[in-house]
């Protein structure tokens, strides 16, 4: 296991390098920080993201897309907010800043740039359904969660690559072994792991940074076992359905214990399952970005 040893090695000097890992503008924590704050200038936050030009073109131009369908024509950041709320303008800048970091080719994991990006927008998605479904959390919370929950194969996917042929041939002498257990095996470190630290360093609420953490092991979550589990679902819906499928394939297991959670039954599994297709249409203009 010495080239384990070796790579969790050059891992964590890739951690501890903070300059050298993927990074959100500063307008990404103004806007995560007053969405939980109640007093909030929301006209001060509009006419700070009107600075960037790309950033509103893109709130604009999403906002009126058929995912959100507004009643009126969205014409501005401030028109935005008003119609739509903060809680979903949060969501589309963080949709619009994670483009650079989630759609790109991580080759290790044989996932292409339009794969990972469709599967990270669709597990956000599903994620805000379940959630509106359930009642039991914000379904714009789920949507950020899901959108972040496979953030660390994107520095761990040139790892990925020198092991994955030892991977590859574990799972197919042994088609139980689960895939994040031969990460850590190989690498020293799961792709939640990864995505954990990351979005720690980038300052993301302890529920965001815990579903990422556990996505494949739900029950393990504390601060919001509800979300984790929200994101585990819809992880293994998009996957089910062929989106974002990498080089594990479909070597983890649905928690059953996540769906009792959830109260979801095999009929909302399906159903959820069926409206992919609309979801998908309706996601068109985030995944064309």
């Amino acid at each position: 296991m010495a080239q384990a040893e070796e790579i969790k090695t050059q891992i964590d000097a890739m951690l501890q390098n903070i300059e050298g890992l993927p990074s959100f503008p500063s307008i990404v924590q103004k806007v995560l920080s007053m969405v939980s704050n109640p007093d909030a200038n929301f006209q001060e936050l509009a006419q700070e993201i009107s600075r960037d030009p790309g950033l509103t073109a893109a709130i604009i131009r999403l906002s009126n897309s058929a995912y959100y369908s507004p009643s009126r024509e969205i014409r501005s950041v401030q028109e935005a907010i008003v119609t739509l709320g903060l809680r979903t303008v949060k969501d589309i800048v963080l949709v619009t800043t994670s483009r650079g970091i989630l759609k790109q080719n991580i080759e290790g994991y044989k996932l292409n740039a339009a794969d990972l990006w469709d599967h990270s927008l669709l597990v956000a998605g599903i994620s805000a359904r379940v959630a509106e479904k359930t009642k039991s959390v914000g379904p714009d919370v789920a949507f950020t969660a899901g959108l972040m929950h496979d953030v660390g194969k994107v520095v761990l996917a040139s790892f990925f690559r020198k092991i994955y042929r030892k991977i590859d041939m574990e799972m197919q002498a042994n088609p139980e072994l689960r895939f994040t257990e031969l990460e850590k095996k190989y690498m020293g470190y799961t792709h939640g792991e990864v995505g954990a630290h990351l979005l720690k360093i980038w300052h993301f609420p302890k529920e965001l940074i815990e579903a990422a953490l556990y996505n494949y092991e739900p029950d393990k979550a504390k601060i919001n076992p509800e979300l984790t589990a929200i994101v585990h679902v819809a992880n293994m819906i998009a996957l089910s359905a062929g989106v974002g499928v990498d080089a594990g394939g479909m070597a983890e297991p649905l928690s059953k214990s996540a769906l009792e959670k959830l109260k979801l039954t095999e009929q909302d599994l399906q159903k959820l399952y069926e409206n992919l297709p609309e979801l998908l249409e309706d996601l068109k203009a985030f995944r064309e970005m």
